[in-house]
């Protein structure tokens, strides 16, 4: 196994944002004018933390495969190959262009993929139950999908643990379910 000498490349904050200097600031600051009650949900269900990963991990697969970002600083190979960054954007003094690298990474999609729902929300919104009790009915269909919670979280006053679910996870289960699409007793037809 060869072994190759590293140095860095730059920060998040001289490469990519002057006004950030991680990318989890970069989270922070999209979601920073949120409901507080559901940045509270976000931050107690381990959501939040989930957001911060996947958007690093979008990040590095952005960046050529010898380059990565550790914590808030790119590392890559102190002689890169000859043609190891061909493809990859460049600056006006020919170095990597990691802010153009990281720009298409839609941020909305991870951070509603990743979005806590309750059981509430995932009957009210998701499965828009008029039924008295929209948790109950969602409880049995998360059930029947064999879905289970992300999480659980005290809630409320009586701090009793509330099931939680990512939205991307909930809305992937349920456009899988069965029944959905074409009429299967019409297909003999």
């Amino acid at each position: 196994m060869s072994y190759r000498t590293t140095i860095s490349y730059g920060t998040w904050c001289n490469r990519v944002n002057n006004f950030e200097s991680n990318p989890d600031y970069s989270v922070d600051a999209y979601i920073t004018n949120a409901d507080p009650a559901w940045l509270e949900l976000l931050d107690n269900s381990g959501a939040l933390e989930k957001i911060r990963i996947e958007y690093v991990q979008a990040i590095n697969a952005a960046l050529p495969p010898s380059i990565s970002l550790s914590g808030d600083e790119f590392i890559g190979p102190w002689q890169p190959e000859e043609g190891e960054f061909d493809g990859y954007p460049t600056d006006e003094s020919d170095g990597l262009d990691f802010a153009a690298m990281v720009e298409d990474i839609d941020l909305a999609a991870i951070v509603e993929r990743n979005e806590p729902l309750t059981l509430d929300d995932i009957g009210r919104w998701e499965l828009k139950s008029k039924a008295k009790s929209p948790a109950k009915t969602a409880s049995g269909v998360m059930a029947k999908l064999g879905l289970k919670p992300f999480t659980y979280v005290a809630c409320g006053d009586s701090k009793r643990p509330q099931a939680i679910y990512l939205a991307g996870e909930v809305r992937a289960a349920l456009a899988a379910r069965p029944g959905r699409g074409t009429r299967s007793d019409l297909a003999a037809e």
